[in-house]
């Protein structure tokens, strides 16, 4: 290949990079949540054991109880799981968000659940103990995450244990 052609090859794979670069930085990182000082969650468990868990059982669900604590809206945004195998859900009364998986591997939303002073709701968790096939048996520790308007707990991790067994 002769200098001219190398060149040109070369200029062409820096603005490739480049462009992505720019690009993948302009994507969207989700809902923004502004904090604001009258927002408090409350949280009455942030870990759960499944205890022992039916490899071929179906899936299993969880509902963490959140509340607002404050006197301004609560906000809650950006909610993601640990891994694949489970799923994440914002439900308050009767109405259920869309279900939110693993970051990088669900479509960011513009989702946002607002809570008024005093109001409760729950983030749902569901595990599907089949997702990692007959290797996932044995003890498992997931997270889901989310963002809050809450300026002393802006983000916040619940978290589920279980043992898969046969």
């Amino acid at each position: 290949m002769d200098k001219k052609a190398t060149i040109i090859i070369s200029l062409l794979i820096v603005g490739i990079l480049f462009g992505g670069t720019i690009y993948l930085s302009n994507l969207s990182d989700g809902a923004t949540v502004e904090k604001a000082q009258g927002a408090k969650i409350g949280i009455v468990e942030a870990n759960y054991d499944f205890g022992d868990v039916k490899y071929s059982g179906g899936n299993v669900t969880h509902a963490y109880k959140i509340k607002n604590e404050g006197t301004q809206d609560l906000v809650i945004a950006n909610i993601f799981t640990s891994c694949m195998c489970t799923q994440a859900f914002f439900k308050k009364g009767d109405f259920k968000s869309e279900s939110f998986g693993m970051k990088g591997h669900s479509s960011e939303s513009a989702f946002k659940g607002v809570l008024k002073p005093k109001e409760e709701a729950e983030i749902v968790a569901v595990y599907d103990p089949t997702a990692h096939g007959p290797q996932g048996i044995g003890p498992i520790a997931r997270t889901i995450s989310f963002d809050t308007n809450d300026p002393d707990k802006p983000y916040v991790e619940l978290g589920f244990a279980a043992v898969v067994a046969k």
